[in-house]
């Protein structure tokens, strides 16, 4: 691998990886992916119930990294933003799906963990390439993941 390719490989890691913690403070956000309610059972005790149901605008959001490196891959026809963009976006809509077939974060993150390796062996040549595409789908989709996690566990 050309040094030039792992600089450009590091910074759409640390761009993506950005942007998904960027995402992680807008407090926003939240109104996106969760619905819940207080409902009031006796004079003074509130039960809360959540549901997770992620909005057009969240998943737009959150894989908009992979949207824009995709649309430079149109532009620019280079494979590394193709295989960039491909290797991010699997782990974050991962992320984004895994909560509605399961309410437990370990599943979640064995999800993403799967995927991102997946990912960067099946769009990798190298070695190198292959662990460089499986991070960057890594780092954002945890980034994801402890967003809706904490949205879910704090909310209410």
């Amino acid at each position: 691998m050309k040094f030039r390719d792992f600089l450009i490989h590091l910074s759409i890691l640390g761009l993506a990886t950005v942007w998904e913690i960027f995402l992680a403070y807008q407090r926003w956000l939240e109104k996106y992916y969760i619905r819940g309610e207080s409902i009031k059972l006796w004079d003074r005790i509130f039960t809360c119930h959540i549901w997770y149901s992620p909005t057009p605008i969240f998943v737009i959001l959150v894989l908009l990294p992979a949207i824009v490196i995709l649309a430079l891959y149109v532009y620019l026809r280079s494979p590394i933003l193709k295989k960039s963009g491909l290797s991010i976006g699997a782990p974050i809509l991962t992320v984004v799906l895994m909560p509605i077939f399961s309410d437990e974060t370990t599943k979640w993150l064995w999800g993403i963990l799967i995927v991102s390796i997946l990912s960067g062996i099946v769009l990798g040549e190298g070695k190198l390439e292959k662990v460089l595409l499986a991070v960057q789908g890594f780092f954002p989709a945890l980034m994801v993941l402890m967003i809706i996690s904490t949205g879910l566990h704090v909310t209410c």
